[in-house]
């Protein structure tokens, strides 16, 4: 005959066991939600008046190098632009946004084509660190289009 303690005890183990899958799947959805809301985050804030018109600003300027972009751009327009481009990149380096989502949406690229000799200059002059993020996210960016240009998406 079963004991009515190994009963209990084996009803106790089950709870334990379905309450740590549940809680596993609750953080999951949570982490999911998190990375949902930074996702938005990135594009509302890519959808907004003052970053529209210093984005379209350094789109339409032709320059050949730092001093001449910030002569056509303006260093407000180029900061702006360049530590957004920054900070999505930092956050695609930490694997805190899925990458590919992103460079569906995002120029890295070519923004970082464009504005590489400011930005370069930056670096010069205030430190390594400056803008690796961008110059990263758009290496990764890069690659990815080169890899659905391969598989003919």
């Amino acid at each position: 005959m079963v004991e009515i303690s190994a009963i209990r005890d084996t009803v106790v183990a089950i709870s334990v066991t379905l309450g740590v899958v549940f809680a596993i799947i609750q953080l999951r959805g949570i982490a999911r939600d998190r990375r949902t809301h930074l996702v938005l985050d990135v594009f509302s804030h890519v959808g907004t008046l003052e970053f529209s018109e210093q984005f379209a600003k350094i789109l339409n300027a032709e320059f050949k190098d730092a001093k001449e972009a910030e002569e056509k751009c303006s260093i407000v327009a180029l900061s702006m632009v360049a530590r957004y481009y920054e900070g999505v990149g930092l956050l695609i380096r930490r694997r805190l946004v899925d990458p590919n989502l992103i460079f569906e949406s995002l120029p890295f690229d070519i923004m970082w084509r464009k504005m590489k000799p400011w930005c370069l200059e930056k670096r010069r002059s205030l430190g390594p660190d400056i803008y690796v993020h961008f110059e990263y996210a758009a290496a990764r960016e890069m690659a990815y289009a080169a890899e659905k240009k391969r598989e003919g998406v």
